[in-house]
């Protein structure tokens, strides 16, 4: 309902503004002032003004910058033309590429040539019957397609479409040739850029409209003039308040004007882009407009889905900063800050580089047991987010429940190893599960999957050498065999996850080469948490890919 009474409110507005712009504009009949009689040449005083020679006729043609022919008809004796006989031939078609050599002679060029001889394909059915009627109306002939097939001022062959006008003379022909690839040019540029122009005069009301309009409209190209209610009533109903709105500012202030609309054409209604623009000369009242309008529908759909996606990824960067902070707080409640054990003579430290942007599974634990020994575990669930978090959790937890049971660490990988094949086929993780006893100076330790550990002894680095069984999550009955380690005091060990040495374009040996580097360049820092930080420091690019974690224990005593 109101969009209904706002459409006639305005189209009404715009209506009153063309009847008030009309009265306030005269036509220009009624406004020219009377001006000096003509001037009528004296026949007596100069028999040769009473009729103007050829040669006079000449430069008049010679100012026309289309190429023109005048040219004297040639009847048989019923009277039917036969033929054309040139008279004159103006500079314009002397400089044509396409015209024949005989039409190139000076002075009076190509006079008495035949045309039908001199232009081959000129001469056909529909341009001699035009040619007839011309003679027998007066009216002229407009845009008739001629082809010319012959030789050019150098004698290469030519052959070229244009269009032909034809006018009469007195008993003469004027023939007034245009390029007609210029305007198959312009109606392909219309054509493919779906764009199309209209004129409007303001006095008759007139709206002259180019071949691509007309096809936009769902017109035939041929189709030259419209009225402005024709025009208007292609817009749909929906666009009609704002297109009136803004064609009555245009009118009325002479801004110009760039509004987007929806017209009924082909197919369903079209979205196009309509720039318009007052006629007047210079200061004087608005005489019209003219307007360029664009069919811009695909474009419009493009932005529209473009816009779409831009907001369904801006929806999910939402979510997924808000899981990613989610994440985080768990990861750092779940996580321990430190790793310190007192009255076993060991000293451990630990460091935690997180990924780019993102949480992954990276675990530790470091536990004294009941009876005395030490649990010491570094592990790496499979993933990101919330999933890898929740896995590490479980783990961590039953790690640290399982290993008070006093079980040896063997028996401590099949039951993690178990829980984690019950949880589900993506949660799986790699670890290393040692447990320190301090009596006998002996580390036992299991490794599912899981980078070597790194011994320090007196400033040097090694691997240790590993009993590697699969990793947790992967194979429900596994076996796990552990590798046992006899440490001396001063002895350092170094558990870590695999997003301290991988990179996707280095060799893993060499990074482990350049991981005990590292150990044994910083081996004489004051303390192990010098140590562990200035090891993750040189090992670290620019860019994490993966979280990384460090885990060192020393051994005092």
């Amino acid at each position: 309902m109101y969009g209904r009474a706002e459409q006639a409110d305005w189209g009404e507005a715009l209506r009153r503004t063309v009847r008030r712009l009309r009265e306030e504009h005269p036509s220009r009949s009624r406004q020219r002032p009377p001006g000096p009689p003509p001037i009528v040449p004296d026949a007596a005083l100069d028999p040769d003004l009473a009729r103007p020679p050829d040669q006079d006729l000449h430069r008049l043609l010679d100012a026309v910058p289309q190429a023109a022919v005048l040219a004297e008809p040639v009847r048989d004796g019923d009277g039917a033309v036969l033929d054309l006989a040139v008279v004159i031939v103006n500079e314009a078609a002397v400089r044509h590429p396409h015209h024949p050599t005989k039409v190139f002679e000076q002075g009076v060029a190509g006079h008495g040539v035949s045309l039908r001889e001199t232009y081959p394909g000129l001469w056909t059915e529909p341009v001699a019957a035009a040619v007839e009627d011309v003679l027998r109306t007066g009216h002229a002939a407009r845009g008739l397609p001629v082809r010319w097939d012959g030789a050019g001022p150098d004698g290469s062959a030519r052959h070229r479409r244009d269009r032909l006008t034809v006018h009469r003379l007195g008993r003469r022909l004027l023939l007034l040739w245009t390029d007609d690839r210029t305007e198959e040019a312009a109606r392909a540029a219309q054509r493919i850029a779906r764009v199309g122009w209209a004129e409007w005069t303001l006095r008759d009301g007139r709206l002259d409209i180019s071949p691509g309009l007309a096809v936009l409209l769902g017109r035939t190209a041929d189709t030259e003039t419209l009225t402005i209610d024709q025009m208007l009533a292609r817009v749909t109903e929906t666009a009609r308040p704002a297109l009136y709105r803004a064609l009555d500012r245009l009118l009325t202030t002479g801004a110009d004007i760039d509004v987007l609309t929806e017209l009924y054409g082909i197919g369903r209604p079209r979205k196009v882009r309509l720039v318009a623009e007052v006629v007047r000369d210079e200061d004087g009242p608005v005489e019209g407009m003219r307007a360029v309008l664009q069919d811009v529908t695909e474009l419009s759909e493009s932005q529209r889905r473009l816009r779409e996606q831009q907001e369904e990824t801006e929806r999910q960067a939402r979510r997924a900063d808000a899981e990613h902070t989610v994440v985080q707080r768990l990861q750092d409640a779940l996580q321990p800050r430190s790793a310190t054990v007192t009255g076993v003579g060991v000293t451990s430290a630990v460091a935690y580089r997180p990924a780019e942007g993102r949480v992954g599974g990276d675990w530790f634990k470091v536990r004294q047991l009941p009876d005395g020994r030490v649990l010491l575990a570094v592990g790496d669930a499979r993933g990101h987010g919330l999933d890898a978090v929740a896995l590490m959790s479980m783990l961590r937890h039953a790690l640290a429940g399982l290993a008070f049971t006093g079980a040896l660490v063997e028996s401590l990988g099949g039951w993690l190893n178990r829980i984690a094949c019950d949880d589900s086929d993506e949660s799986t993780a790699t670890a290393i599960v040692s447990r320190y006893y301090p009596d006998r100076h002996l580390l036992r330790w299991i490794c599912a999957g899981h980078p070597p550990p790194v011994l320090l002894r007196d400033g040097r680095a090694t691997l240790l050498p590993a009993e590697v069984g699969p990793p947790f999550g992967v194979l429900p009955r596994v076996a796990y065999r552990a590798t046992e380690t006899l440490v001396r005091p001063g002895d350092t060990v170094l558990l870590y996850t695999d997003g301290l040495i991988e990179r996707r374009d280095q060799d893993i040996d060499l990074r482990l080469d350049a991981l005990r580097a590292a150990v044994e360049t910083h081996a004489a820092e004051p303390t192990l948490q010098d140590l562990v930080d200035a090891v993750v420091r040189d090992m670290s690019g620019p860019l994490s890919e993966d979280d990384a974690t460090l885990l060192a224990f020393r051994f005092d005593r």
